[in-house]
């Protein structure tokens, strides 16, 4: 039986794309989705039939994450527009140890967002990468009964 002692609270997360980690402030849409037909055949109808069918339109995952001047970014500005991600991983720790894993096994870079350029502004410049994919796995750790 669960209690709130096993809530995720003061968590924090790692991100690995094609195998390198990199940090971010903030992942989003961690999501998948499916497309369904409801069938209505006549008469009385008061359970129609829900059929799956091939997705149309893929699920997007949002990273973002402030920019530093260093070779790891290098390396993450090669993410641009149309990359081809084969491994994205997500791993949600607690107090050091994985709790919760996201898989997706394939992923495209559709679009990249930079903050705005603000002279009188003191924030971080940032990007954010959108990208889609057609399904994430979800691997709850430890296994408990």
């Amino acid at each position: 039986m669960s209690s709130a002692k096993d809530l995720i609270p003061g968590y924090s997360f790692e991100v690995t794309l094609d195998g390198i980690s990199f940090s971010f402030s903030k992942v989003s849409n961690i999501s998948g989705s499916i497309d369904i037909d409801t069938i209505i055949d006549g008469g009385k109808n008061d359970a129609p039939v829900i059929l799956r069918t091939p997705k149309r339109s893929p699920d997007m995952l949002l990273l973002e994450r402030g920019l530093y001047t260093s070779f790891n970014d290098t390396i993450f500005s090669l993410f641009k527009e149309g990359t081809q991600i084969a491994t994205i991983s997500i791993n949600v720790l607690r107090n050091g140890s994985i709790v919760r894993m996201f898989y997706i096994s394939s992923g495209v870079v559709v679009a990249r967002q930079f903050s705005p350029l603000d002279a009188l502004s003191s924030s971080v410049f940032t990007v954010t990468l959108q990208i889609a994919h057609t399904g994430i796995t979800e691997i709850a750790l430890p296994f408990s009964l």
